[in-house]
């Protein structure tokens, strides 16, 4: 409470103060948030109009674009139907119904029409007509199903116009209908059916013309295409040549031409303007008072397919008068409709400003009134921040100083102003700081810790930031200094880890404890062999024997030395103690001399030890001790897991490295870890064995991790368990 006393007391004399000019402060920030939403709807203003206009243009391109796409569907759709009856006029089927008019060859010339429509389903009927007018062939499209329809109820077409056009035709001429209304026998046919019928003459092999091919094409199918590419861009419209609407504004207005009652509903009628345009230009726009009105004429029967020079090939007659006018109607309300997006979110965008202007003023209404007092606030928590905060120009001369400053060097912050930084720093710690203060001058942020040893404060462990200061210009004019004192964290820290390295110790003494009996043991055989060799060579010489003996028997004597001495070498290497110093540690080593300090207990209880180490294992940076440390635990843990094992007792030291790290592996074919214990294996006092402290996975993890490794294990499909570890390479710090 003592740290955050003066800010609430600065706070309270803040709230006070404005308490008392509260009416003032409101009405300047109301006529501020007036101005400022004057101000920023101007730009609106014109970024609505601009974009209103480009709406405008984006809908009447993407009205040309509609129309570009209406024209490949017709042209798509009708080359199909084209192509479906040059097909029909030449099949084989037909030429065999043409030779012989029998009922198996016309039922056989029904079939292969019913397979047609079934496959295509576009056609409402497919029918073959003789030169009488009477269907000979018909097939119906019932409710979506082709049928072939019965001898008895074909009819007689010779009084219909596409039956009378057909016949003045030759072979190789088609006839295409306008675009109308199905008719059955006199009525038209209810709901409407919109159709094209296409028909073309057939000759028999003598040339002589027998009949003719009719395709009724459901116009719905065309018209359910183009009515699909119609959207903001505005409606659809499809007018045959007489300004007749096939596709309208509405249902009401279409096929004028066979509905009596419409017959006035016709463009020459309704918009005499616009059909006054449309017969005398192919293409253009008209702009209408509440409408634009984009429209192009379309001729269905020409194909590019066809090359001219193709005679075999039957083509439409008038192809070239037969057309039709699709037409984008964009209305004012569709333009609006469009705009409506743009104009609601620029709406809650200006709304958002306006607020935040509003918002923007009260705050400098405030600051105007109140910035002697906020100045006041900033200073007071600037100078009681446990930091040392400060502006250095690039002549490394302070320039400011929290009063941080003051508890540090016991000098005051107007007596640091101009002071360069070596005669407060001094020239030790200046030195130190030197090559860093240089790089931020330079332009480039620094941080970073250091123990300094500040003249008047002492050696401190300190976290350091430098922020350069830029110019206009670009230019480095200074920089910040935030100092942070770490040394209470740095010295926790090193108690930390001295009491890692003491607790290793201790884990090593205690394990020579464990390992005295083989200890003794693995030292007594040298020793017993030197006192055997040395009571042979007394003998020998108070029996006055030969002296060659005399020689082997000190040779074998220096040897058993040798390796009594070495056996004291290793010990005393594993119980070492000291200063913990990181440096280039070579794996494989440690592992060697950890299973030669562990070879007599492995042999003593018939444990094979298996050295796999990868030869060409890189270095890793760490303490050799620590890392050997751990390395005894989890091979000592390992030889303790098979003891009880019946059959073979094996363990496997193995290294491997990969292009960032080095990993040791210690595998045992023991009966594994219990599943209890899980991941709280390498908690403190959590061990299976009976005499265990629980320590050693717990100090190895320690000291794993403090080399920025990973210790972990896995269980072994084929029994046992395997633990690991793996460190950073040498050459990839």
């Amino acid at each position: 409470m003592n740290l955050f006393g003066p800010w609430l007391t600065q706070a309270r004399t803040i709230h006070r103060v404005v308490q008392v000019d509260r009416r003032r402060i409101v009405l300047q920030a109301l006529l501020l948030g007036l101005v400022f939403a004057a101000l920023i709807a101007i730009p609106f203003v014109f970024y609505h109009r601009a974009e209103s206009a480009n709406n405008l243009r984006l809908l009447q391109a993407e009205q040309q674009h509609i129309i570009e796409l209406a024209e490949g569907v017709i042209h798509q759709e009708m080359d199909s139907v084209l192509s479906d009856l040059r097909y029909l006029s030449q099949h084989n089927q037909l030429r065999s119904y043409l030779i012989q008019a029998s009922p198996s060859n016309r039922l056989d010339l029904a079939w292969e029409y019913l397979g047609l429509a079934r496959q295509k389903r576009i056609y409402d009927q497919i029918r073959f007509i003789g030169l009488t007018g009477m269907e000979e062939v018909r097939i119906n499209l019932n409710n979506g199903e082709p049928v072939i329809v019965a001898e008895p109820d074909l009819q007689d077409k010779h009084e219909r116009y596409y039956f009378e056009e057909t016949l003045w035709l030759s072979p190789g001429q088609i006839y295409v209908s306008r675009f109308d209304l199905n008719v059955d026998q006199g009525i038209v046919t209810q709901p409407h059916k919109p159709a094209i019928r296409f028909s073309i003459p057939v000759a028999d092999d003598q040339g002589l013309i027998r009949g003719m091919v009719v395709l009724n094409y459901l116009g719905q199918r065309l018209r359910d295409k183009l009515l699909a590419l119609q959207g903001r861009a505005g409606k659809v419209w499809l007018l045959d040549a007489e300004g007749y609407w096939l596709i309208g504004p509405a249902p009401e207005d279409e096929w004028g031409f066979m509905v009596p009652e419409r017959s006035q509903r016709q463009l020459a009628t309704l918009f005499p303007q616009l059909w006054q345009q449309m017969e005398t230009q192919a293409s253009g726009v008209h702009q209408g008072t509440s409408s634009w009105i984009r429209f192009a004429r379309v001729f269905p029967l020409r194909t590019e397919n066809v090359a001219a020079k193709e005679t075999r090939f039957a083509v439409p007659v008038d192809a070239d008068k037969y057309y039709w006018t699709i037409a984008i109607e964009l209305s004012q309300e569709d333009v609006l409709a469009a705009n409506s997006a743009l104009l609601k979110k620029l709406w809650t965008i200006y709304g958002v400003l306006a607020l935040f202007a509003f918002m923007v003023a009260g705050a400098l209404a405030f600051v105007i009134n109140r910035n002697k007092a906020l100045a006041g606030v900033a200073e007071t928590v600037l100078d009681n921040l446990p930091l040392l905060v400060a502006y250095v120009d690039k002549d490394q001369r302070y320039r400011f100083n929290n009063m941080a400053y003051e508890r540090w060097f016991g000098t005051k912050p107007k007596d640091i102003y101009g002071k360069r930084l070596p005669d407060l720093l001094g020239e030790a710690a200046y030195r130190d700081i030197q090559p860093y203060a240089e790089q931020v001058l330079s332009g480039q942020p620094v941080t970073f810790e250091r123990q300094l040893p500040y003249k008047g404060a002492g050696l401190r462990d300190v976290m350091v930031s430098y922020l350069p200061d830029f110019s206009p210009q670009g230019e480095v004019r200074g920089y910040y200094g935030i100092i942070q004192d770490v040394s209470q964290i740095k010295e926790s820290e090193r108690r930390e880890q001295q009491r890692m390295q003491e607790l290793a110790h201790f884990s090593r003494l205690a394990s020579m404890g464990e390992m005295a009996t083989e200890i003794a043991h693995e030292i007594n055989q040298p020793l017993a062999a030197i006192a055997m060799y040395s009571a042979a060579s007394l003998r020998t010489l108070q029996g006055g024997g030969e002296h060659g003996k005399m020689e082997r028997w000190l040779e074998a004597i220096n040897a058993q030395a040798k390796r009594a001495s070495e056996i004291i070498r290793r010990i005393r290497r594993f119980m070492q103690k000291g200063e913990t110093q990181f440096g280039p540690v070579d794996i494989n080593l440690i592992a060697r001399e950890t299973e030669a300090l562990l070879a007599h207990e492995a042999k003593s209880h018939q444990v094979d030890v298996v050295l796999e180490l990868d030869e060409g294992l890189p270095n890793v940076p760490g303490d050799r001790v620590l890392l050997q440390q751990v390395v005894f635990n989890l091979l000592r843990n390992a030889l303790d897991a098979v003891r009880s094992q019946t059959g073979e007792r094996r363990v496997t030291l193995s290294s491997s490295f990969d292009t960032q790290q080095v990993t040791l592996e210690v595998t045992d074919n023991g009966p594994g870890v219990d599943s209890a214990f899980g991941e709280d294996i390498f908690d403190s006092f959590i061990t299976s064995k009976k005499d265990g402290l629980g320590m050693g996975l717990t100090i190895s993890r320690t000291i794993i991790e403090a080399h920025a490794g990973t210790l972990r294990y896995t269980t072994n499909p084929e029994g046992g368990s395997t633990f690991m570890f793996s460190l950073a390479r040498e050459d990839r710090r």
